[in-house]
C-alpha cells in the first residue's frame, strides 16, 4: 500500500530529526507512507547488524514501536467523548486561567497562558489542557479509558505488520488529578502505568477514524499478494474495528479541528486552496524540550488522507510538527492527483 512519492516526501521531511510520519487512507486503512528517522543505511548491512537495536538506533521503528506521551494530540480522544456521552457541547463554556487545581494539584495551561472564559470549541483551537482537565473529570476516568479503547488503545494494531500497543492507565487507579492530565494527553501516574501513552500508528488511526465518520479501520501494509506469474493469490479486505462515536459527533469533532488548522494552533499545516483539519501536541518531556506533535486530515469535506507526526525532543519554541505535516500532505494530495 505504500506511495513511494509519500514515503520519499515523508522521510525527507523528517531528515535531521528522530521522529516519526505515518500517513493512512481513512477510508480503508491502508498505509500510505510509514517513515521512522534516523533511518538506516541498507549499503552496509554488516555494520548495521553490529550496531544491533535499541531504542537510539537506526534500526529502532519509531512509527510503530515507539511510545510518545500524546500531548494535546489525545484532546481529540477527551472531546469525542465529552461530544458523545453528552457531558458537554461545543458552546459549553468553563473558566481557562493560566492554572486551577484539580484534584488538589495543579493543572496548567502552556506557558501558564489565561484565557478567561471559553467556549469547548474555543479550548480545543488554543489547547487549553486546564479545560480539557475539567472535562476529562466530568467524563470520568472509566468512559475516558472506555472511548481510548474504542479508537484502538490497549491492542497492536495492523492487519499484518503489528504496532506496539498504545497504553491507558486503570481507570480505578486514576486520581482526580491524573485524570484531569489524562484527558489533556499528559500522563502522571505515580505508582501505576501511566497513560496515555501512544504510538504515531495509534494517533494516525485516531486521525482517519474522525475523517472516517468515527469507523476505525485497522491499517495495513499488504494490499496484495501475487504468484510469479502475477496471478493473484491474495487481496487484503479492509476490516473495521468498529464505530467509536457517532458520526454527528465525528462532525463536530472535525469542525474543531478544522478550526485548529485556520485559526489555531495548527496555522503551520495550512495548504493553499486545502481545507486541513488538526490537533497539535506539545508533550512534555521533562527537560527544556518537547516531543512535537501533529494529527490531522485532508482534505476535509472529503478527506483521502490522514497523518500523524512526532518529533522527539524539541526546541518548545519552534515546535515543527504541524509544519511537517503540512509538508508530507501537500504531497500525497499531490499524489492523489487532488
Amino acid at each position: 500500500t505504500i506511495d513511494s512519492r509519500i514515503q520519499t516526501a515523508a522521510e525527507q521531511a523528517l531528515k535531521g530529526f528522530k521522529g516519526a510520519v505515518v500517513v493512512i487512507d481513512p477510508r480503508t486503512g491502508a498505509v500510505l507512507a510509514c517513515a521512522s528517522s534516523p533511518t538506516y543505511d541498507n549499503t552496509n548491512i554488516d555494520a548495521l547488524l553490529q550496531a544491533g537495536g535499541g531504542e537510539d538506533g537506526s534500526m529502532y521503528n519509531r512509527a510503530m514501536d515507539a511510545l510518545y506521551t500524546p500531548g494535546s494530540t489525545f484532546k481529540v480522544v477527551t472531546l469525542s467523548a465529552a461530544l458523545e456521552t453528552g457531558t458537554a457541547s461545543l458552546t459549553s463554556t468553563y473558566q481557562a486561567p493560566g492554572s486551577m487545581d484539580i484534584g488538589n494539584a495543579p493543572v496548567t495551561n502552556y506557558a501558564n497562558e489565561s484565557y478567561g472564559t471559553i467556549s469547548l470549541q474555543q479550548a480545543f483551537a488554543v489547547s487549553s489542557n486546564v479545560v480539557f482537565g475539567q472535562v476529562a473529570n466530568e467524563v470520568g476516568a472509566n468512559t475516558l479509558v472506555q472511548f481510548a479503547n474504542a479508537f484502538g488503545y490497549g491492542q497492536k494494531l495492523g492487519q499484518d505488520l503489528t504496532s506496539a500497543a498504545s497504553i491507558m492507565a486503570d481507570p480505578s487507579l486514576m486520581t482526580e488529578w491524573e485524570t484531569a492530565w489524562a484527558g489533556a494527553g499528559q500522563p502522571v501516574g505515580m505508582d501505576h502505568t501511566p497513560g496515555p501513552q501512544t504510538t504515531v500508528m495509534q494517533n494516525a488511526v485516531i486521525a482517519a477514524a474522525i475523517a472516517n465518520s468515527s469507523v476505525v479501520m485497522d491499517p495495513y501494509f499488504v494490499a496484495q499478494v501475487l504468484a510469479p506469474d502475477g496471478t493473484v493469490v491474495k487481496t487484503t479486505q479492509s476490516r473495521s474495528l468498529g464505530q467509536a462515536v457517532s458520526s454527528a459527533t465525528a462532525d463536530q469533532v472535525k469542525q474543531a479541528m478544522l478550526a485548529v488548522v485556520q485559526s489555531g494552533t495548527g496555522t503551520d499545516a495550512q495548504i493553499p486552496g486545502v481545507k486541513v483539519a488538526g490537533k497539535t501536541g506539545s508533550a512534555e518531556t521533562g527537560g527544556t524540550n518537547v516531543n512535537s506533535m501533529f494529527v490531522g486530515f485532508a482534505p476535509y469535506d472529503s478527506p483521502t488522507v490522514a497523518i500523524s507526526v512526532a518529533l522527539e525532543d524539541y526546541d518548545k519554541h519552534d515546535v515543527k510538527a504541524a509544519k511537517i505535516a503540512g509538508i508530507v500532505l501537500t504531497a500525497a494530495l499531490a499524489a492523489q492527483g487532488a
